[in-house]
């Protein structure tokens, strides 16, 4: 079954007016717009604190000291987990460098505590610097297969051709 076609006819396409056609030189600067967004979030960050600080003038002297409970406790628990994940990425930039480096008797000795950013995270630079310090390079020297020789070699015994071994296989050697 077939539809019936509409009546109007379709417009044909809107020629776009001189103005917003793409000039060669985009008129945005965009450097100005990034300082305008970074000054903007500059601007939000320190209402923010504002707001906070305001907020916590207006605690209670319980409250204030739940508060700080709570995020001494906060900050405990990122940092025991930042300072497991620096031993993680200690070991595993020590591997890359040298593969057969014990790097658990090395973090017996190191404190991982100072590896940590103010936020809790792994500062990576500074592991990667450690590392490079502590951990010696692997040898260079070209990798060598391992030997499948199977010990000494001996030559076959002599006067054994195929003809000789049939010859006794049949007994009339």
């Amino acid at each position: 079954m077939t539809e019936p076609t509409p009546d109007a006819t379709p417009e044909p396409a809107a020629q776009p007016d001189a103005d917003t056609q793409p000039d060669a030189q985009d008129a945005t600067d965009w450097k100005a717009e990034a300082r305008k967004w970074e000054q903007r979030a500059k601007d939000n960050k320190a209402a923010a604190a504002e707001l906070e600080k305001a907020r916590k003038a207006s605690m209670t002297e319980t409250e204030r000291a739940v508060a700080e409970a709570e995020e001494r406790g906060r900050l405990s628990a990122v940092t025991a987990y930042g300072e497991r994940l620096a031993r993680t990425e200690w070991a595993a930039e020590a591997a890359k460098r040298n593969p057969g480096f014990n790097a658990a008797d090395a973090l017996e000795d190191l404190n991982v505590h100072k590896f940590l950013g103010e936020d809790g995270e792994p500062d990576l630079k500074a592991i990667a610097a450690s590392v490079a310090r502590l951990v010696p390079e692997a040898s260079t020297g070209p990798a060598l297969p391992p030997s499948f020789d199977g010990g000494t070699r001996q030559a076959a015994p002599a006067g054994a051709s195929m003809s000789d071994l049939i010859r006794a296989a049949a007994g009339r050697a």
